[in-house]
């Protein structure tokens, strides 16, 4: 089995499903939750298997049947199953309300109060480096001179840019954006989207496989998981960024 760019679905998948199957069945144990909702609600899963942004709609009928069926089975049996769910799903797109900008970036149209939300997603490849590596700086700058260019141009009234991701914890992701914007990120604090790459991401190296040491960390943590605050056990905290869009038009010359 492989995924669209033929690299084998248990390479890329044992380990993050892994981390994420654990962390629902800690979770469920702790907050006396039902397993399948721990699945469904607090898990990448839904999103990964390309079912749609629970953010924005109920559970897909299938992945209801699946989570039931995953539930059904033994422990040992669980990961192997979802693996093999996932081999036979389509990649997962871009949602078609964003506005993508070379292969990682995107922004949505603004909201009632100006505000773009702007996006950065990694595909599984086999690049010789990330796509934050320092030798990938100028295209990705290029590609956010087009995003920001676009944005200028076709939203002028739009105020602000908002990000929201464990990204901005990394300097090498903040070294891609106005100074104003990169200082401005806080903690998200209370109960948040547990379903999205801005948090699960962080466990994923470029190529799609999992970083052991991350998920070890995650893992060991699990011990003290607080089911009141349970975005506080991952390694990294989801940070939230905004700066005005001039400052965006002044670092890209747009």
């Amino acid at each position: 089995m492989t995924d669209a760019k033929g690299m084998a679905v248990p390479e890329i998948a044992r380990e993050f499903f892994g981390v994420q199957l654990h962390y629902a069945c800690v979770l469920s144990a702790k907050a006396g939750m039902p397993l399948a909702e721990a699945i469904t609600f607090h898990t990448n899963f839904h999103r990964l298997f390309a079912y749609g942004n629970l953010g924005k709609m109920t559970p897909d009928p299938e992945f209801v049947v699946l989570v039931r069926d995953v539930v059904a089975l033994s422990a040992e049996m669980r990961l192997d199953h979802l693996i093999a769910a996932y081999a036979e799903r389509a990649a997962d797109p871009w949602p078609p309300e964003r506005f993508p900008f070379g292969n990682h970036f995107a922004c949505e149209a603004p909201n009632e109060a100006g505000i773009v939300r702007i996006h950065f997603r990694n595909r599984f490849n086999t690049d010789a480096h990330g796509p934050l590596h320092a030798s990938n700086v100028a295209q990705r700058r290029a590609d956010l001179t087009a995003m920001f260019a676009f944005v200028a141009d076709r939203w002028p009234d739009a105020t602000a840019i908002n990000g929201a991701s464990w990204l901005y914890n990394m300097e090498a992701y903040r070294r891609l954006f106005p100074a104003d914007y990169g200082a401005s990120r806080k903690p998200m604090i209370g109960p948040r989207s547990m379903h999205g790459l801005s948090t699960w991401g962080q466990f994923l190296e470029f190529r799609g496989r999992a970083k052991p040491e991350i998920v070890e960390r995650f893992k060991r943590g699990l011990d003290a998981l607080d089911v009141t605050q349970p975005w506080l056990s991952f390694p990294y905290q989801v940070l939230a960024t905004t700066a005005p869009l001039t400052s965006f038009q002044r670092e890209y010359g747009v």
